[in-house]
């Protein structure tokens, strides 16, 4: 994994669900919707990757390499979408 600071960008707006977390572009009006463990990744925003793959194994049992793997798509997909941006 980088070692790239993630941060989430400044046009994002959140709203929570109670059982989700929504993201919403502000200028793209692009819409995503965070899971638990994706809305544990978005809550310990500005980080490394490596950084969060620990949050997420000290929060849940799971196995490091499916969880890195998953950490992976989901900073793909928040960067594609430009919901994150370096920090």
């Amino acid at each position: 994994m980088p070692d790239q600071r993630y941060a989430p960008h400044p046009e994002v707006l959140v709203t929570d669900l109670n059982d989700e977390l929504v993201l919403l572009h502000s200028a793209t009006s692009q819409m995503y919707s965070l899971n638990t463990v994706a809305r544990s990744v978005w809550q310990g925003l500005p980080a490394t990757p490596a950084e969060l793959l620990a949050r997420i194994l000290e929060q849940y049992e799971v196995e490091p390499e499916q969880a890195g793997h998953d950490l992976d798509a989901l900073l793909a997909d928040l960067q594609r979408l430009d919901m994150v941006q370096p920090a």
